[in-house]
């Protein structure tokens, strides 16, 4: 019952206009990510206790960052968000993860995406950018997403129908 509220919360943040949600562009943002990780699954999480983190890095100088450390110990299914800074580039196998922006010095996407299963998550001009699974754009006013579903299947994700009905564009 959580997840299908979860999405209607989704579904009304992706149909309204920023301006008319009087909401700044990055609390929504971290809203968003945070609802998309309810609807990705990664391989071998029905095996792992109750509690598990679920590991979300970011960059520090990212703009979204202290949006994203406000989700802190957020129960995602039956795990528990743990937002992470991650300061070097041996952490990254680590990650569940991954929230790629313009104003973040981490790794190229395809690079972070080849440290095991991890959802990686482009904002602004990354949000194309080779490794991406999820593409954050903003239309206008509205805030959209793309998936692609190549990357998604080469990291063993598995994102819920719902999802992937949301999305703008899917990439098969």
């Amino acid at each position: 019952m959580l997840r299908w509220a979860h999405l209607v919360v989704l579904l009304l943040l992706l149909g309204l206009p920023l301006r008319s949600l009087a909401l700044d562009e990055l609390p929504l943002k971290a809203a968003i990510i945070f609802n998309l990780l309810l609807f990705v699954e990664w391989p071998g999480e029905a095996e792992l206790p109750s509690g598990a983190p679920l590991l979300l890095c970011a960059d520090r100088s990212s703009p979204l960052w202290p949006h994203l450390k406000l989700l802190q110990d957020r129960p995602v299914r039956q795990r528990r968000l743990e937002a992470r800074e991650v300061a070097s580039t041996d952490e990254q196998r680590a990650c569940h993860a991954w929230v790629l922006d313009d104003a973040g010095q981490r790794p190229l996407a395809a690079r972070v995406a080849g440290a095991g299963p991890t959802l990686v998550i482009g904002d602004g001009q990354r949000a194309d950018e080779a490794g991406v699974t999820i593409g954050l754009r903003m239309n206008g006013s509205r805030l959209q997403f793309d998936i692609d579903m190549v990357q998604a299947r080469q990291q063993r994700l598995q994102l819920s129908s719902k999802i992937l009905r949301l999305a703008r564009k899917v990439r098969e």
